[in-house]
């Protein structure tokens, strides 16, 4: 009952709540602001430091949890390792936030680093109704003190085009990168005999997991051992998702052909997403996933919905469904269109697995990626 009047007068009052998380927040970094105010230019040679949730620390490392943005800042920081307080290149993600965002960028700015953004996605009507413009003023802010932005797809790009008004400085599009020996069709080669889709990253909206779910009852019909593995976490409030969750698996009779995994790191990734045979990507326009590249890798055919970025990002290596893009409503296929998508997928499997792979070493590599990110940050500087 309290969480569900805290949530309430939360919606009622979300500047309110925001400047007293703001207040809030400032007390416990007292210390960082101290370790900030340390941030100063390196003149000569290349040093990035990287505006990650740890910061002044550096990224998290492979070993440790890290979920979208901050998957490709352990990456880079692996090429180009973290430097503070000296550094010459400040190198930030969109997606990746830090309670003193603002601050760090206006001293590396007035410390003369040059700064580069990596843009994901925004906020738009569909998915963040009217509250878009409000989510969308960090961005806009962050996106205006770039030297150079990279959009992580063609459709980020427009995106932000479109919501944000980037500011006219050199910018080119760089699709997120995957590691390519870790995620291997070689790491688990052995498939379960029973089909089996994967629903992976976080589920942070219900549409997602419910169009899953009925996608898997509607493959019953043809498939009735079929599976679904899900990963990470639920919306909030968690209990009232946990609780829908519950009543929807027993109302489809789906509750023995379903598994919950919760969160897991890099290094435990290529097991846990090689025990399905396709990954089944239902998020509505999502801009450039990670979780779709490291599929590809492994050989997994991907079924999705043919919008956003990820149709750039499969091309011929899975089947998208239809749906008909809109800034202002979320649009869904039918489950039975899913269904018929992911079973002629799995009856394809070994020719869309070759090309999943082929076209995740040829166009996503990780060396790929940096090597295009090391010209960026020597012609930046």
């Amino acid at each position: 009952m309290l969480r569900k009047q805290f949530d309430s007068l939360k919606n009622r009052f979300p500047d309110l709540f925001r400047q007293a998380f703001h207040f809030r927040d400032s007390l416990h970094n007292i210390p960082a602001r101290m370790r900030l105010s340390r941030l100063a230019k390196k003149e000569t040679g290349l040093a990035v430091s990287y505006l990650s949730a740890n910061f002044p620390k550096p990224p998290a490392q492979r070993n440790e949890f890290a979920h979208g943005g901050g998957v490709k800042l352990t990456y880079l920081a692996e090429a180009f390792p973290h430097h503070f307080p000296s550094a010459s290149l400040l190198y930030a993600v969109s997606s990746v936030g830090h309670p003193l965002q603002m601050e760090i960028l206006t001293q590396a700015k007035r410390k003369g680093l040059k700064i580069v953004v990596n843009q994901n996605g925004v906020a738009f009507p569909a998915w963040d109704g009217a509250n878009y413009e409000a989510s969308n003023r960090s961005l806009k802010t962050l996106i205006s003190f770039a030297d150079f932005i990279i959009y992580q797809s063609q459709f980020c790009k427009e995106s932000a085009e479109h919501y944000i008004s980037p500011p006219n400085v050199p910018n080119e599009i760089i699709y997120n990168p995957v590691d390519t020996r870790l995620f291997s069709p070689d790491a688990c080669p052995v498939k379960p005999e029973t089909l089996t889709l994967l629903l992976g990253g976080n589920q942070y909206e219900k549409y997602r997991l419910e169009l899953a779910l009925q996608t898997l009852k509607a493959l019953h019909q043809k498939v009735p051992d079929a599976k679904l593995i899900v990963t990470g976490t639920l919306w909030l409030p968690r209990d009232e998702a946990e609780a829908w969750t519950r009543q929807a698996l027993r109302e489809m009779n789906l509750t023995d052909f379903v598994t919950f995994t919760g969160t897991y790191t890099q290094a435990e990734a290529p097991a846990l997403y090689s025990q399905a045979h396709l990954l089944l990507h239902t998020k509505y326009a999502d801009p450039s996933p990670g979780l779709v590249l490291e599929a590809m890798a492994l050989g997994m055919p991907v079924v999705h919905l043919n919008n956003g970025g990820v149709p750039e990002l499969v091309g011929d290596a899975g089947i998208g469904v239809h749906v008909e893009h809109d800034w202002n409503q979320i649009n869904l296929p039918s489950p039975q269109a899913v269904a018929e998508a992911a079973m002629q997928a799995y009856s394809r499997r070994e020719e869309y697995s070759q090309k999943a792979r082929q076209r995740a070493v040829e166009l996503f590599s990780l060396e790929k990626f940096i090597a295009k990110h090391k010209e960026i940050f020597e012609k930046v500087l």
